[in-house]
């Protein structure tokens, strides 16, 4: 599992938690230019794209990342992570959800264990 984000120190804490799930990798890429690249380089099954609040990695560039990703990484389950207070990218994530374009999301405020419940899952 690749984490696409930006944020460092979620990443450590979310790869620390997992260290003890045997069968379970997750690799940091803060690139998202490089998030093709290192699905495949990790032979990952899934993907989490943080959506960031601010900045270039808003809603709109992480569902063309996402389409990007299905293409060329198809058998990659791809999860979205939310700002669970910016309604707009709530409502796109839930239409992304019900199309297909993406397979699941989580808001940023779930805890460690929920996320990696919901990463297992996925």
């Amino acid at each position: 599992m690749v984490l696409i984000m930006q944020r460092a120190s979620l990443a450590q804490g979310l790869i620390s938690k997992a260290n003890n799930i045997s069968d379970f990798k997750l690799y940091y890429e803060p690139d998202y230019s490089n998030a093709d690249m290192s699905i495949r380089t990790h032979f990952a099954s899934g993907a989490l794209l943080e959506i960031s609040e601010d900045g270039p990695h808003d809603i709109s560039f992480c569902l063309d990342l996402c389409t990007w990703l299905r293409k060329v990484t198809p058998y990659c389950r791809l999860m979205l992570m939310c700002p669970e207070k910016q309604q707009e990218t709530v409502h796109r994530a839930v239409e992304a959800k019900r199309k297909g374009e993406i397979d699941d999301f989580v808001f940023y405020d779930v805890s460690l264990d929920y996320l990696i419940a919901s990463l297992l899952s996925l």
